[in-house]
């Protein structure tokens, strides 16, 4: 699995705290129970009939009055990293941050915050709930672990991009290795043009421009190839972060504003040595383009910022 953006997750998080904390406490008490303590086949039944509702839902679990894990743990069908999980069995948890919570709320229902699964590398919050009768006898904890990514695009709608982005992921990946191998392949073509622009007799400055012209698109082509492969496969982009596709357009357009400005200057060169005097208009234009794209993107840029101010 790809890596997760932690901190865009615990953002999006504290962004939303009252709401998941809300949605997670109304789904604890609708089937919290002290029967389920000690019933482990109660708590399989539970935990499928709320992984089919909330697919973030990954395992519950009881402890008794020490905090010790009474039972294995009852995984859903949409448990992440099922065979780093140990069933938990007589299991020590009183030192876990959630008991600690729970201990001094009899009655109710914690919910933690974002903490890392020492199973899955993965953020996940649980949900607890301390049951005590009424003559004060400790019955013990009831568990939920939820994984915290699958909440976030539950809430955002994201199920479905979820499960089609590793498709997404390999057509990007496929296209940005064909750039840069179509970089690589115009370097090689530069090489070829400096080795014949110093072993041929003619203009070697008019061949060094044309090597220079290679080295250019190559470049650009190459940083385009690179852009798409971070942006796109190796980053947890999320698209519902400005800031994402800023970065996105910015490296983008800096690739091309970079390449336009090269390629004008090469014509203004050839000019000055008298090659292609017809030129210097085409190289002043290209020129006004490429601050024109510039300005654009700085244009872009502050008003974004000021929309999401």
């Amino acid at each position: 699995m790809k890596g997760q953006n932690h901190l865009r997750l615990v953002a999006q998080y504290q962004q939303h705290r009252q709401v998941i904390h809300g949605l997670i406490e109304s789904m604890m008490t609708s089937i919290s129970s002290p029967r389920l303590l000690d019933d482990y086949p109660a708590q399989l039944e539970a935990v499928q009939r709320l992984s089919e509702a909330y697919p973030f839902v990954e395992l519950i679990y009881s402890l008794d009055g020490n905090a010790v894990q009474r039972m294995d743990s009852a995984y859903g069908p949409n448990v992440s990293e099922r065979k780093r999980r140990s069933f938990g069995r007589g299991a020590d948890r009183s030192h876990r941050p959630y008991v600690q919570v729970s201990r001094d709320c009899p009655n109710r229902i914690v919910v933690t915050d974002p903490y890392l699964s020492c199973a899955t590398q993965q953020l996940a919050i649980s949900a607890v709930h301390h049951f005590v009768d009424e003559q004060g006898v400790d019955l013990g904890y009831l568990v939920i672990n939820i994984n915290l990514q699958r909440l976030i695009a539950y809430l955002n709608g994201d199920e479905m991009r979820s499960k089609v982005h590793p498709f997404f992921q390999l057509v990007y990946g496929v296209i940005g290795a064909l750039l840069v191998v179509v970089s690589v392949l115009l370097l090689y073509a530069s090489i070829e043009a400096l080795v014949k622009a110093v072993s041929q007799s003619g203009s070697i400055a008019t061949h060094a421009f044309g090597t220079v012209i290679l080295i250019t698109l190559g470049m650009a082509i190459f940083d385009l190839g690179k852009t798409i492969i971070e942006e796109e496969v190796l980053l947890n982009k999320d698209i519902h972060h400005h800031d994402s596709t800023r970065r996105t357009i910015t490296r983008f357009m800096s690739a091309i504003v970079i390449a336009v400005s090269i390629e004008a200057l090469l014509l203004m060169f050839k000019t000055l040595l008298g090659e292609g005097s017809q030129q210097i208009v085409s190289a002043v234009w290209m020129l006004l383009a490429a601050v024109g794209l510039l300005g654009g993107l700085g244009l872009y840029l502050k008003l974004s910022r000021e929309q999401e101010a």
